[in-house]
């Protein structure tokens, strides 16, 4: 599953703000805000029959100080009203659809986590949602010079692999504010195309909240085809694709 650490490791590193991208709408400048929680926007999600599975799993947050369990957070399938909340340990179980469903993570002072998966009739064990503490955002968007808004989303396109091979490209079928990608030195630059050896996250900020993102990447295909990825107010919406 996804997790934020990268974010964390490039803080104590230089930026390098080289060249804009493919980014689509206007770039702003300043430090990203910490207002609220995650927000709502789009019904998308939901496994096909009436058959239900458990779903089980623990929540982390990523916080410039490191990560550790959550206790408290709400879990949810975006598009019903089912939801658990993690225990002092950040554990959860819920009763989830089976099939491709979307798992909603919030909890207070953070980025929340909008995150697909496949649950099988016989249920899911290791969810393992993870969501992103407002400082490390706050943190990017000052060293980055740009303001991440909030009442905004957050993409991360996630491809396979270690490393980047280098030229892989991903886009939003949407307006957003800025793209960002990771060289081999955990340095950010600006931009929607991977870097060779670096990380392997194309991350879309200041998404404007719709329905679906329509998510693409040049050569792979989306580790879950049958999902619609909706952007939410102050969550980070996770695609997985595969590359041949």
């Amino acid at each position: 599953m996804h997790k934020y650490a990268w974010l964390v490791l490039s803080m104590g590193l230089v930026f390098s703000v080289v060249g804009c991208g493919d980014e689509s709408g206007s770039n702003g400048s300043g430090s990203g805000g910490s207002a609220g929680s995650g927000g709502s926007g789009g019904t998308a999600g939901g496994g096909g029959s009436g058959t239900t599975a458990t779903v089980t799993g623990t929540v982390s947050v990523e916080a410039l100080a490191g990560s550790s369990n959550v206790e408290g957070a709400t879990v949810g399938v975006l598009g019903t009203t089912t939801t658990a909340t993690s225990d002092m340990n950040g554990d959860f179980s819920l009763e989830s659809p089976v099939g491709t469903v979307l798992f909603l993570t919030t909890a207070p002072n953070t980025w929340g986590e909008l995150l697909a998966d496949d649950v099988p009739a016989a249920g899911l064990a290791g969810l393992d949602p993870q969501v992103l503490a407002d400082d490390v955002v706050a943190e990017v968007a000052s060293e980055i010079g740009q303001a991440i808004d909030p009442a905004k989303g957050i993409v991360v396109v996630e491809f396979g692999g270690e490393v980047a091979t280098g030229g892989e490209t991903a886009d939003l079928g949407v307006t957003y504010g800025v793209a960002l990608v990771f060289d081999a030195d955990e340095n950010a630059v600006l931009g929607n195309t991977l870097i060779a050896g670096g990380d392997t996250v194309i991350v879309f900020a200041n998404v404007d909240i719709v329905a679906d993102v329509m998510p693409t990447a040049t050569g792979c295909s989306l580790e879950f085809p049958a999902a619609v990825y909706p952007a939410q107010a102050k969550t980070i919406t996770a695609v997985d694709v595969a590359c041949p």
